[in-house]
């Protein structure tokens, strides 16, 4: 029994020509689904972001560059630049969605672990980060960062999936395994990860199939990926895509873009992450400065009283 990657059917083998039969789930399809025309299952879906993507504060997609936004190891969540900049004109430096206090390496990775002991899907994904480049002071174990990454895809992180397709596809620290870097580049792209459909694309594109790389890299166009967008022009300069589909793939990134801005955003951006840095360590230099004149206003009210007490 095969399944169709058109209609979704498990059907017997008889009902595919040798040549469908060969290929992947994804990209099979049975004779009925070939004399109708069917769309690919995997063309349906995934052609919208998850809402996963969305910043936890002001409920917008969050950038595609991920050094416009901050993951937050206290409460695990990815807050846009925009918001963290906003919040810290409120003077609220600390974390802006769990406002818990910034803390340094060694109490993440304790955060981390203790979230990852209690099942958390994005804990167990940022884990495996940490292992898969050895940091927060842990060793570069790659063949830990796997086990993680498939616990944490198997939880139904987009990002984990992409990961291991990355990892499989180019084989440099895990024995290299198309099928699975396929497996995984299409279970994230299903689900709306634009860089995972943009390789999906790449690898269409490199075995000759240039429609199929078209419609993967017209998807991750209108997601907001400029790459994308830049490889459907190539096409079109080629004359293998049309004006139409150049016009369509630059009118969905527009849209996208401007779906992912906001004042603070672009603020923030102005600004520059390392200014922004910056403000964040005066404010906690300003903390701990306040903290240290109130604990010594407190020793000193202490003293004198314990020697008015001594009179």
């Amino acid at each position: 029994m095969k399944i169709c990657g058109a209609c979704v059917r498990e059907l017997p083998d008889g009902s595919y020509r040798d040549e469908q039969r060969a290929r992947r789930q994804s990209i099979r399809r049975c004779e009925e689904c070939v004399a109708s025309g069917n769309q690919l299952v995997l063309m349906k879906k995934g052609r919208t972001r998850s809402e996963e993507d969305d910043c936890p504060i002001c409920q917008l997609p969050l950038p595609l560059d991920q050094k416009q936004s901050s993951f937050r190891e206290c409460c695990m969540k990815r807050v846009c630049k925009g918001c963290e900049l906003a919040a810290g004109k409120c003077g609220m430096w600390d974390c802006p969605f769990c406002r818990a206090s910034v803390t340094d390496e060694s109490q993440a990775l304790a955060m981390i672990r203790k979230r990852v002991d209690a099942g958390d899907p994005v804990a167990i994904y940022f884990l495996g980060n940490r292992y898969r480049f050895g940091r927060n002071g842990l060793e570069k174990d790659v063949t830990r960062a796997v086990e993680l990454y498939e616990r944490a895809a198997e939880l139904g992180v987009l990002e984990a999936h992409y990961n291991l397709g990355v990892l499989y596809a180019n084989g440099a620290d895990v024995e290299k395994d198309t099928s699975k870097a396929i497996r995984h580049y299409e279970a994230a792209a299903m689900s709306g990860h634009n860089f995972a459909r943009h390789n999906l694309g790449c690898r269409e594109y490199n075995t000759g199939k240039y429609d199929l790389a078209l419609q993967h890299w017209m998807i991750s166009a209108k997601l907001g990926d400029e790459g994308s967008l830049n490889y459907v022009k190539r096409l079109f300069m080629a004359g293998l895509a049309t004006k139409a589909d150049y016009a369509a793939a630059l009118r969905g990134y527009q849209n996208a873009i401007k779906e992912m801005s906001s004042p603070d955003r672009d603020e923030a951006k102005a600004l520059g992450f390392m200014k922004i840095k910056e403000m964040v360590r005066a404010a906690e230099v300003a903390e701990h400065l306040l903290r240290a004149n109130v604990e010594a206003a407190i020793d000193a009210s202490l003293a004198e009283r314990q020697a008015l007490h001594a009179r």
